[in-house]
């Protein structure tokens, strides 16, 4: 038990630290101290200094603190439950934010307009994801479908579950988005394959795939514009999608 002296200098170093960033806004802080005022929030009544300390010294600074998992979380001496909960959700909440700041009819008819509409999808997510952004015959958005998570370099698509649930909308065509963790917002090999493979099994529901988007950071990249879009030809309905876009 602490010493009956220690709450109220952690009660005063609490109060000085919620006034000064009412005072000078949370980027008056340094890493370890934001991390400290977030884990007041779990831990009411605890020093939360020394144990901001650690969370940054394992994972090595406050945005990857905030990517990590709970489970991940839990792996450092003295993060309960509540704190490792409360840690994962800012970032769930934050990516939330952006998805519903998008506006959600616009028509996805430009690069720049289609990456603006995925990029939220990836934040601050460590593995890979990949998503098929269902669209109307107008380029505007349906739904956001993710089809597959995989480690940070790879995902494998369940095509049999991929084609129940287009099957289900008023989709004509799509576009696909993934992100690189780790690498660089550039079209692999692997992705040009799996690209045709989705083509491949949606053109018999009439849906085509009119770009696919690769964020990697603040980067991103179209393979449309690369010129590296597999052409794949089911009919003249598919041709005329693409070449809306």
């Amino acid at each position: 038990m602490a010493p009956k002296t220690e709450r109220p200098l952690h009660e005063k170093h609490r109060a000085r630290m919620q006034a000064r960033v009412e005072r000078d806004g949370l980027e008056s802080l340094a890493e370890h101290e934001a991390l400290e005022y977030l884990l007041f929030l779990a831990i009411p009544r605890q020093d939360t200094n020394e144990l901001a300390h650690r969370l940054i010294q394992h994972f090595g600074d406050f945005c990857k603190v905030l990517e990590a998992e709970e489970t991940e979380l839990r792996e450092v001496d003295g993060v309960g439950p509540k704190s490792a909960r409360l840690i994962h959700t800012v970032m769930a909440f934050s990516r939330y934010y952006n998805l519903k700041k998008r506006k959600p009819r616009a028509a996805l008819d430009q690069t720049e307009r289609a990456v603006e509409y995925v990029r939220p999808l990836f934040l601050g997510l460590r593995n890979e994801v990949l998503y098929l952004i269902l669209l109307d015959d107008k380029c505007r958005p349906l739904r956001d479908m993710r089809i597959a998570e995989g480690v940070p370099n790879r995902v494998q698509v369940d095509t049999h579950k991929l084609l129940r649930d287009v099957a289900r909308t008023d989709a004509t065509c799509g576009i696909l988005a993934h992100n690189h963790p780790t690498g660089l917002a550039v079209p692999s090999e692997a992705d040009m394959i799996a690209t045709m493979g989705i083509m491949q099994a949606l053109g018999p529901l009439g849906v085509s795939i009119i770009d696919h988007i690769i964020v990697a950071g603040e980067d991103a990249c179209s393979m449309r514009d690369r010129g590296c879009l597999p052409m794949y030809r089911a009919g003249r309905d598919t041709l005329n999608a693409a070449s809306r876009y």
